[in-house]
């Protein structure tokens, strides 16, 4: 009734048990699931929720990146291969494969027809009028949403060489870096999915001759080669990069938005916050966190007051000062 067939399940069994030894092996210590303590599996689970599906298509995903199909885009422009294929065919990723692909009639998958899949192995049957059919086995659905983060470092994957003006940058705790989007674009088809995000800085440096070992916008060629920094400095003034910081922005006298703004000339105090950061290499809060513990722990505290409001300089000295003794701390504390 389910399609469901016991060797296949006695298989899977076997499988979940070594992935819950493989679990145990390599994650003892980072994680509390049932199958990195005890690399076993409960006989009676529950059925995956929403974000452990969508963990586990990542993962399957993951490890068939040359088997991503994508379903023949309507209106593309297709290589004279897939001339006049049905709406219904999937086009391999991998550009080797020159022939339609389609999803079985009993797959679990085949009515919703998602417009990018993954799939196992590929088995070609003989139709009665002789012509062959590719139909991709065990087929997973895939989001093109998290496509570039699950293909980092594979070569089906292309990078632009620029920042895209939208989405905007943003700053990352877990990287601690300012990170902008880039054109991306996947398989020999060159599909362009939603951009990925990488270390501005490098991205804009990447190409720039500049050397030195240290961070600097200096000797800008595109007029670009500052933006990190000028990126980093909203963020902060924000409350982004350091939590200490967050009650920062109700006492400035402008939004830290104008210094990023493309539609008017930076102010003289945007251009006094962003200079002190490019001046000294800072672009992220262990760099910040380094400067003041090892350098000045006055650092950008002159180019905060004009940023100020005149009521509140005492509070915001006060929050700053914390700040920056919280932070020397926590860098000389570091493990």
């Amino acid at each position: 009734e389910n399609g469901i067939n016991l060797v296949v399940m006695q298989r899977i069994a076997k499988m979940r048990l070594h992935l819950c030894k493989l679990a145990k092996t390599r994650l003892p210590h980072g994680s509390n699931s049932i199958a990195a303590t005890t690399g076993k599996y409960l006989p009676a689970m529950p059925p995956p929720k929403r974000l452990q599906e969508c963990l586990l298509r990542q993962s399957i995903a993951s490890g068939l990146l040359d088997n991503i199909a994508r379903r023949a885009p309507p209106g593309a422009i297709l290589p004279t291969e897939f001339t006049g294929v049905p709406r219904s065919a999937y086009i391999c990723a991998n550009s080797w494969l020159k022939e339609p692909l389609f999803i079985d009639n009993h797959s679990a998958v085949h009515s919703a027809r998602p417009e990018w899949v993954c799939f196992d192995s590929i088995v070609r049957k003989t139709k009665k009028d002789g012509t062959t059919v590719a139909t991709m086995q065990r087929v997973t659905p895939v989001d093109a949403e998290w496509l570039a983060s699950v293909c980092v470092g594979s070569k089906l994957m292309m990078l632009g060489s620029s920042p895209l003006a939208t989405p905007v940058p943003r700053y990352m705790k877990e990287k601690d870096s300012i990170q902008c989007a880039v054109e991306t674009k996947f398989g020999g088809h060159g599909w362009e999915i939603p951009p990925c995000y990488v270390d501005m800085y490098e991205t804009i440096h990447k190409d720039s001759g500049s050397g030195g070992g240290g961070k600097s916008s200096s000797a800008t060629a595109s007029g670009m080669q500052g933006d990190s920094f000028r990126w980093f400095a909203r963020y902060l003034l924000e409350g982004r990069v350091l939590s200490e910081l967050s009650g920062l922005a109700d006492m400035l006298n402008d939004e830290p938005s104008i210094i990023t703004r493309r539609n008017q000339p930076m102010t003289k105090k945007s251009m006094l916050f962003v200079s002190a950061l490019s001046d000294a290499g800072v672009d992220s809060a262990a760099a910040l966190r380094k400067h003041w513990a090892e350098v000045n722990d006055k650092f950008l505290f002159r180019a905060l007051k004009p940023w100020v409001k005149k009521g509140r300089a005492e509070d915001a000295k006060r929050l700053w000062m914390v700040s920056v003794a919280s932070n020397v701390e926590a860098w000389k504390n570091r493990g």
